[in-house]
């Protein structure tokens, strides 16, 4: 088995630079986050504190703005006195991965670190190797915008490569090796986890691939924990750190040492 070619994992830091130049900070997709407030009634009072989204632009005759409010399945209608944004120092990123098929562009995309896919989600995520070097990430399958019609408009080889080391074969588990479609990456906690973080797990999980070919000689634990993640993630971004803006958020984590 081996790992993406030196040109695949370049193309992608030239992908993250270019839009990190032109989005620097993240951005926000489907409707401006707010959190609940004041609400009276029983029902009401459940929901105070809680984020959602703002799926209106303009409320309705009676002040009223439609909001997709996190754990719900549909908007409410919500009165303008009862809710206040989120502001940006709440706000953590995430980074969308595309497949092959669809349109979307990669990008950091922002959500409320109170949001219940940081709070509810296994605080070791779902990668196990990525558990084993301290820094949890979930990938979670998401709508692609571009209807996917052949099965190779599924591919998603950086979404596998995140997913794929068992730490003992290797391998991608099976429903992370085909269809997989496009991906949403975040950490549990409400930790930031932008582009130049994907790349730099992707480097490191490039280079491991390349060992287990090496049989019995290679013990997949040597690189599969903290203080060898970290002091490998450090050498890469210390590489790249000419790029405008790099930043490197899994350096900041407990697990450093």
């Amino acid at each position: 088995m081996s790992g993406m070619t030196m040109e695949s994992v370049n193309a992608f830091w030239e992908n993250v630079n270019q839009m990190r130049k032109e989005d620097s900070k993240g951005k926000v997709e489907g409707g401006r986050w707010v959190k609940i407030t004041g609400l009276q009634s029983a029902a009401g009072q459940k929901l105070n504190g809680k984020v959602g989204q703002v799926l209106s632009e303009e409320p309705n005759k009676e002040d009223r703005y439609q909001i997709l409010i996190d754990g719900q399945t549909k908007g409410l209608l919500v009165k303008s006195s009862n809710f206040i944004d989120v502001p940006m120092k709440d706000m953590v990123e995430t980074y969308r991965i595309p497949c092959t098929g669809d349109k979307a562009q990669r990008a950091n995309l922002l959500f409320p670190k109170t949001h219940s896919m940081f709070t509810e989600c296994n605080p070791n995520g779902n990668c196990p190797a990525l558990a084993l070097c301290g820094v949890p990430f979930v990938v979670k399958k998401i709508e692609s915008r571009t209807s996917l019609r052949e099965r190779y408009h599924y591919d998603n080889q950086w979404a596998t490569y995140i997913m794929m080391i068992d730490p003992i074969s290797g391998f991608a588990p099976p429903e992370w090796q085909s269809y997989v479609g496009s991906v949403l990456i975040y950490r549990p906690g409400g930790k930031h986890c932008g582009g130049d973080d994907v790349g730099v797990v992707n480097h490191f999980l490039n280079d491991i691939l390349d060992k287990y070919p090496e049989g019995r000689s290679f013990d997949p634990m040597t690189w599969l924990n903290p203080r060898f993640f970290q002091k490998y993630a450090r050498r890469c971004a210390a590489r790249y750190h000419d790029y405008d803006g790099f930043t490197v958020h899994i350096l900041d984590d407990e697990s450093r040492e």
